[in-house]
């Protein structure tokens, strides 16, 4: 069976499900069946398993996925007999999240960057909500199969628990890849459009240049407190996702064995790139301003192995499915000198790595 067509039967059929593709490789991998158990902290996961984590603890709950069945590939071999039965299982819609208009959104980030000026602190990201309406049946397979041949370097994911919990994305930033004691995880900020010419070469603002070393200084100072061994920063290029541009630094190092992969990632997140410096005040920041609660949007998403052993994502370019709407969470990073026009534009040009999709 084509995975497309295991995607949409699992839909049907409102089992449990995530089917993803790593960055930079060919195969999917689908995990079937189970439930998304709500844990209280990734402290007790331990097993093989997806882990679908949010912003913050007050916006949802962390959702764990321990399978029945892990297939790979695009041709695959699944037993539905063996999932659980639950056509009839009770299907939850989400409320709405609440779409704020552009001056709302402009009024809002001249407030934030008010308080940037008066040295309250140095970033902080303001995210929005962007609803787009949908066909009524969608072959969910078939977009999942587009996206990742659109989006080779992301990772790419669709999700639904079952009872009406459904996102789906495409991201470009990892969070923490981890085997063993061997580490790797990155700094990614700042964004421009891609340039049509491939040889045409990237200039970058100090704005950017800025809001891309907060992140690196942020990590780095995380990672030297743990006293992870041989850590090494890479020098800062442009990193191209889709349409976009970002700054990228590549940081690998060694986990100490006292810490284990899902607790490290929870000491790195929220950074700087989807939430702010400092992050407490960037976080009560967040939360005073934007009238919606970012639910998974810039939370991490991603398989776990065992203790020392995982692959996280940071939750971008990500879309809710509710009925027939989907809801594109994004945003951006706001500094001193931050233009709330071109903020705006910015989050128009991430809504179409997924947006896009579903336009002709």
């Amino acid at each position: 069976m084509k995975i497309t067509e295991a995607i949409n039967e699992l839909l049907k059929n409102n089992t449990a499900f995530v089917a993803f593709r790593q960055p930079q490789t060919e195969e999917p991998q689908l995990f079937a069946g189970g439930d998304f158990v709500c844990v209280e902290s990734l402290a007790s996961v331990s097993e093989n398993g997806f882990v679908f984590y949010p912003f913050h603890a007050d916006d949802e709950k962390i959702r764990c996925l321990k399978p029945q069945q892990i297939c790979s590939g695009w041709e695959l071999q699944i037993d539905f007999s063996e999932l659980k039965k639950q056509q009839n299982r009770l299907i939850e819609l989400s409320d709405q999240p609440f779409i704020a208009s552009k001056n709302e959104f402009l009024k809002q980030a001249k407030s934030l960057i008010s308080k940037l000026k008066n040295n309250e602190l140095s970033k902080v990201v303001l995210s929005r909500i962007i609803a787009h309406e949908i066909d009524e049946v969608v072959d969910w397979g078939r977009k999942f199969e587009q996206i990742c041949r659109k989006y080779p370097s992301a990772f790419v994911y669709i999700l639904s628990d079952g009872h009406g919990l459904f996102w789906t994305g495409a991201t470009p930033e990892t969070l923490l890849s981890a085997n063993n004691q061997k580490a790797y995880t990155m700094a990614l900020a700042g964004t421009q459009p891609a340039k049509t010419n491939a040889e045409e070469l990237y200039s970058w603002k100090q704005k950017e240049r800025d809001e891309q070393q907060y992140v690196v200084d942020y990590i780095a100072d995380i990672l030297k407190d743990l006293s992870v061994k041989k850590l090494n920063i890479s020098e800062t290029s442009t990193h191209l996702a889709g349409k976009l541009a970002h700054l990228l630094n590549h940081i690998n190092f060694k986990i100490p064995a006292s810490i284990s992969a899902l607790e490290l990632a929870q000491k790195i997140h929220p950074t700087p790139a989807i939430c702010g410096l400092p992050a407490e005040k960037a976080l009560e920041l967040i939360k005073q301003t934007e009238p919606h609660k970012r639910s998974y949007y810039s939370g991490f998403l991603g398989i776990t192995q065992d203790n020392m052993s995982a692959d996280l994502y940071v939750n971008l370019r990500c879309v809710q499915v509710i009925g027939n709407i989907l809801y594109s969470y994004v945003g951006g990073g706001l500094t001193v000198d931050s233009n709330p026009e071109k903020e705006w534009e910015e989050t128009v040009l991430k809504s179409q790595t997924m947006l896009s999709l579903f336009t002709k």
